[in-house]
């Protein structure tokens, strides 16, 4: 929704980018708070079915004609699935692109919020808001933090909502939940690398914008509520080697090289040697293998890295 005087400059176009598998018990809901946002801005929504057989195309048809739909004949995962979204809003000429995932549902205001704060900071590329578990008064994510380790954790996860201080600023990196990029930025960068499948995808593509010269951005307004792990389950198995494996990448891809190549074995072996072993010790075998996979996966998804450790744009994230 727009209220632009007559001779004024056109309201920033934004594709909202919605991946979704197996999402139709809650992307309803992620669609109606996408669709009242009321902000000075033209906004398609574009939803990218990543193989649903669950009904979402039914549900679409039937309940949101007006949005856009792109049909994956498999899940591709998350980069993969985001950056069929994003071609399609670089081809369109969008000023912005918002990603949210299928299970979040943003507030009165986020999308305003976030293009205040990237009209006011022409420096920064990514933004985000504070992400609040939903049904629940804690934080989910203020934004990413990167320790030496290149382990990435949501910064404030689990404060108290009413405890929050956290001031608009900086921030290490965008969580992919919900956040606005510019698309000036991606034609710079590339998209998301899509040697990730899910988790990590986002911090990958936070570093590579620092290292373009672009920050990431938090805007404390921009609020949404996130039903925290629905599509892979948290602590379920599949995210434990999801993050294990997207860890092991981005030390290949984003530590000093030789700090990589010491990182990524050590780190391996942790989980086998250490991870692995404690997961048995606590009867549950199930997780103990995934530290295993994410290990053995992890390490090989990290030699590939390397072979694109000095290109500017990973291959298959090109605009």
């Amino acid at each position: 929704m727009s209220d632009r005087q007559p001779g004024a400059a056109p309201d920033p176009l934004v594709h909202a980018v919605v991946v979704t598998h197996r999402g139709a018990a809650w992307l309803p809901e992620c669609l109606q708070a996408l669709a009242a946002q009321s902000a000075r801005a033209r906004l398609e929504i574009v939803v990218v079915d990543n193989g649903s057989a669950d009904g979402t195309a039914e549900l679409l048809r039937a309940r949101f004609p007006s949005v856009a739909v792109v049909r994956l004949p498999e899940n591709e995962g998350y980069a993969r699935g985001n950056n069929a979204g994003l071609r399609r809003a670089l081809a369109s000429g969008a000023d912005f692109a918002a990603l949210v995932n299928d299970d979040v549902e943003v507030m009165p205001g986020w999308l305003q919020a976030l293009l205040d704060a990237a009209a006011a900071h022409p420096e920064a590329g990514l933004f985000c808001g504070t992400l609040v578990f939903r049904g629940e008064p804690r934080v989910n994510s203020t934004g990413l933090c990167i320790d030496g380790f290149g382990r990435a954790r949501d910064r404030d996860f689990g404060l108290p909502l009413a405890d929050l201080r956290r001031a608009d600023g900086p921030v290490e990196g965008v969580s992919g939940g919900a956040s606005l990029v510019r698309c000036a930025l991606l034609r710079r960068t590339g998209l998301f690398d899509p040697g990730y499948f899910a988790y990590y995808e986002d911090v990958d593509l936070s570093l590579r914008a620092a290292r373009a010269g672009s920050i990431a951005w938090y805007t404390a307004a921009a609020r949404a509520t996130h039903r925290f792990g629905a599509t892979v389950g948290p602590g379920s198995p599949r995210q434990r080697y999801l993050l294990g494996r997207g860890h092991l990448r981005t030390l290949a891809l984003h530590q000093p090289a030789a700090r990589a190549a010491a990182l990524v074995p050590l780190t391996a072996a942790y989980r086998m040697g250490i991870k692995m072993p404690l997961e048995l010790l606590h009867g549950r075998p199930a997780l103990a293998l995934a530290e295993l996979r994410a290990a053995i996966a992890g390490a090989a998804a990290a030699l590939l890295a390397l072979r694109t450790r000095m290109r500017r744009i990973p291959p298959g994230a090109e605009p």
